[in-house]
């Protein structure tokens, strides 16, 4: 009898520690190639090509303004930006449209991810001297499921989505030493305000935690 228990404490724990396998969110390969991997592009639209469109705000993100990036806010219409959002973004250096990315659902600010600790429209995370990624956060409040989380990564003249899933923090750390903890679900959260992270809450939903480590961003899940 207890050798059983000691099995199943000793499998509890290691499907524990499996669990928390922590992993590369993306991989870098040679002259500034970026590589996503599809477990991680869940929201992604199969078809992201489009023939008109509407710019609604440039923003630049320049690295040490001397490096010229532009990230511009676009929809397929005027309505989404009367309502402060929009459907996606392209990226441009030096002139040269390096991506175009309509997201799954709306495109709104950061407060998802920064538990309204910022409403800034992304969040730019410096991966290393030439490089850098975007954070863009979803229209909240939309029934069961959490709001959108779209992560493009720049690099010289290379810029790709990695991660269009769903995402609401429950922890957040700024920049430099940015990481955010989140879940993909959130229930009847929104009944109440401000937002209670309980206990109960957590333990049952898997939580998540996207960090920066050097010039990667690093994945984890548990339970």
């Amino acid at each position: 009898m207890k050798r059983l228990l000691f099995l199943i404490a000793f499998w509890g724990t290691i499907s524990s520690i499996w669990a928390q396998t922590v992993e590369n969110l993306f991989e870098w390969q040679t002259n500034h190639v970026i590589v996503s991997k599809d477990k991680f592009l869940r929201m992604q639209r199969e078809n992201n090509s489009y023939n008109s469109i509407s710019a609604y705000k440039d923003y630049d993100v320049s690295i040490d303004g001397s490096d010229s990036y532009v990230v511009r806010l676009i929809g397929l219409d005027e309505t989404t930006a009367d309502l402060g959002s929009c459907d996606g973004f392209e990226i441009y250096h030096d002139g040269k449209r390096l991506l175009g990315h309509l997201a799954g659902e709306y495109i709104y600010n950061v407060e998802s991810i920064t538990i309204d600790a910022d409403n800034s429209r992304f969040i730019k995370v410096p991966l290393s001297d030439n490089s850098f990624a975007l954070f863009f956060g979803g229209w909240p409040y939309d029934g069961g499921d959490a709001p959108e989380l779209v992560i493009a990564v720049v690099s010289g003249d290379k810029a790709k989505v990695v991660y269009d899933g769903r995402a609401l923090a429950y922890k957040y750390t700024p920049v430099p030493n940015f990481s955010i903890e989140f879940v993909e679900t959130v229930g009847n959260l929104y009944e109440k305000s401000p937002l209670e992270f309980t206990e109960s809450f957590l333990k049952e939903r898997t939580k998540h935690k996207i960090w920066r480590e050097g010039n990667m961003l690093k994945y984890k899940s548990w339970k």
